[in-house]
């Protein structure tokens, strides 16, 4: 018997959307005032999106757990979205350690988050690898040594938290990995090789 689909075409109205963002992080989300970017895009497209951060220099999802002012933003409005970035090398560190300070925190935040409004999205963002690797804990877990091995390490590390929370991830580092293995002369990194440079946050 052969199946019949049938299509109803309903005129699109399209209306300006207005967004409540919080962002949690530290200096890869500041960097650059990656808010405010984020918030001129909304605008070209004639939306508004307002937003506060709570973004202390190397914060870890462990800090932020017990950082008043976060948790005062957190409980300030119904956001629309709460963006939780954790700190550079932290998830990319063996899934033992990973599991004993990181996850933890980020349930932490999501309780807090959720029983702030359920209605609120948190949103993972995930990271990008140092363009080096993580030379500073390379000896101690191997696969972080190189650029590839720590992105794969965050990849995995943030979409178990967005799974595990039934949030939403941003993949923003595998769109810097995908960008780079597209370009191998695109440099999206500051001088430190950590950071981005503006064309990183743009991306």
């Amino acid at each position: 018997m052969k199946k019949i689909l049938l299509l109803t075409f309903f005129p699109l109205i399209v209306t300006a959307q207005s967004i409540e963002v919080l962002f949690i992080g530290n200096s890869y989300t500041y960097g650059n005032d990656l808010p405010h970017m984020v918030s001129e895009i909304a605008l070209s497209f004639g939306d508004s999106l307002t937003y506060e951060t709570s973004t202390p220099g190397g914060a870890t999802f462990n800090m932020h757990s017990t950082n008043i002012s976060t948790l005062n933003k957190i409980s300030q409005k119904p956001w629309d979205y709460v963006v939780l970035q954790a700190q550079s090398q932290e998830p990319s560190f063996s899934p033992f350690q990973v599991a004993n300070d990181v996850y933890p925190y980020a349930q932490i935040l999501i309780d807090s988050i959720e029983s702030n409004s359920f209605c609120t999205e948190p949103m993972f963002f995930m990271t990008w690898g140092r363009k080096y690797g993580d030379q500073m804990n390379c000896a101690v877990y191997p696969p972080i040594c190189t650029y590839l091995g720590m992105q794969q390490r965050l990849r995995e590390s943030y979409l178990d938290m967005t799974f595990n929370n039934n949030a939403t991830c941003s993949p923003v580092g595998m769109s810097w990995q995908e960008s780079i293995t597209q370009d191998s002369t695109l440099n999206l990194f500051a001088s430190d090789n950590s950071h981005p440079n503006i064309y990183g946050s743009y991306l």
